[in-house]
């Protein structure tokens, strides 16, 4: 009796935590690589051990539920982390649920979300470059997100609305506009993706006007950005290519964006991904970067990587990072 009891104790409980964990999940991603890096214009290289360079490092909870007749809801909360010393946020001052924090509904009518919500632009970007999210790697992530050209405006928007349409054969289309609050303007976005077997396009166009940055920065300048891309998987080769603007509105510069890219497999396990991006602004000769990886899965869980990035910058000296690193999603 007493082994049945407790039999009958440990099921109950199995299917109480199966039943949580169809509505409630916990999820994320730890990437640490140890880099030499000689940036552009630099006497001397130095030596790291760093955290999210091949995909930023984050942890995330989901809450969904039911509502009945197609309805369902869902609440959002993702923070980055740092591995190298456990801190949390991509640098110090970085808000807690800085990837995303938001609320909302979907059904029929498609969804509609409120909170601090993920960029478009951003996304549209990672999608049709062979490195994806990579700050520390991808030339066309580090151009229009890193460095003096980028798109004003972070990668996640606060006080921000979503409306994502329903899904027209491969179509989808979201509209984003993060509110003025206390700011002295608003941010619009309005993106497509479309996807048609091996075939993928993109295209991404916001003004920013909130300017969340910090005084004098790029990240609080007011700009205009657009960007095309698209990708064909040749099962041989996946080919990636993307065209964009950003019109900095402050500093009176336009910046033209370009990049191409492909995903060679090796084997089951293995990728070779190759990624070029220029950014060229309209008062001086184009910047360009070059990077070349290879990235093996273990398991689909974990992979490890092997980067050499060349960055080529007028009036500096080449600049150079090789890395190796290991990524963990759970």
């Amino acid at each position: 009796m007493i082994k049945k009891t407790l039999l009958a104790a440990v099921v109950a409980t199995l299917a109480s935590a199966g039943a949580q964990a169809q509505s409630v999940s916990l999820y994320g991603l730890v990437d640490m690589s140890v880099v030499n890096t000689k940036a552009p214009g630099a006497a001397s290289a130095s030596t790291q051990a760093q955290s999210g360079n091949m995909t930023t490092s984050f942890y995330g909870f989901r809450s969904t539920e039911d509502l009945g007749g197609g309805l369902k809801a869902e609440a959002v909360a993702e923070g980055f982390l740092r591995a190298t010393n456990g801190a949390a946020g991509r640098f110090d001052g970085d808000p807690l649920f800085s990837r995303t924090a938001s609320v909302g509904l979907s059904g029929g009518f498609g969804s509609v979300a409120l909170g601090r919500l993920t960029n478009p632009l951003f996304v549209n970007n990672l999608i049709f470059n062979a490195l994806g999210d990579s700050f520390g790697f991808s030339p066309a992530i580090r151009m229009l997100h890193l460095s003096a050209g980028q798109a004003s405006g972070d990668t996640g928007w606060n006080e921000a609305i979503r409306l994502t349409l329903p899904k027209i054969g491969g179509a989808t289309v979201n509209v984003v506009h993060a509110l003025k609050g206390s700011r002295p303007g608003a941010n619009t976005n309005v993106s497509a993706l479309y996807f048609a077997g091996p075939l993928s396009l993109g295209a991404s166009w916001q003004e920013v006007r909130r300017r969340d940055g910090a005084p004098g920065s790029v990240g609080a300048s007011d700009s205009d950005a657009w960007q095309i891309g698209a990708a064909y998987d040749l099962k041989t080769v996946k080919l990636f290519a993307q065209v964009g603007k950003v019109e900095n509105i402050t500093f009176k510069t336009d910046y033209d964006h370009m990049g191409v890219g492909a995903a060679v497999p090796m084997g089951p396990n293995g990728k070779i991904l190759a990624q070029y991006s220029s950014m060229e602004p309209s008062n001086a000769k184009a910047s360009k970067t070059t990077s070349l990886a290879y990235d093996h899965f273990l398991s689909k869980r974990t992979d490890l990587y092997a980067v050499y990035m060349n960055e080529q910058v007028p009036g500096r000296s080449t600049g150079t990072t090789y890395g190796v690193g290991i990524r963990h999603r759970f």
